[in-house]
């Protein structure tokens, strides 16, 4: 048993700097993958906000554009009865 627990030991050793190394590469990449996905995730906020603002000005401008066509048909009404009471 104590063979084995020796030879693992010195293996150890031997692989101690890979070992380190691995963990080092997959540190970075773990930090560069929660880099990318903070910076995809602050694009996707901006463009949805980008997105609700557009909406919300379209729709402005369509509820005045209805409201003038409302008021254009009533004035032409109006002005047709006003024509047929002469």
């Amino acid at each position: 048993m104590k063979e084995i627990t020796d030879t693992f030991f010195s293996k150890l050793k031997e692989q101690s700097f890979t070992i380190v190394v691995m963990i080092g590469i997959i540190w970075y990449q773990g930090r560069m993958m929660e880099e990318r996905v903070a910076y995809w995730q602050k694009l996707y906020e901006t463009q949805k906000a980008y997105i609700e603002q557009t909406t919300k000005e379209d729709k402005a401008i369509l509820l005045e554009r209805v409201k003038d066509l409302t008021d254009q048909r009533e004035k032409y009404i109006e002005d047709l009865l006003i024509q047929k009471n002469k």
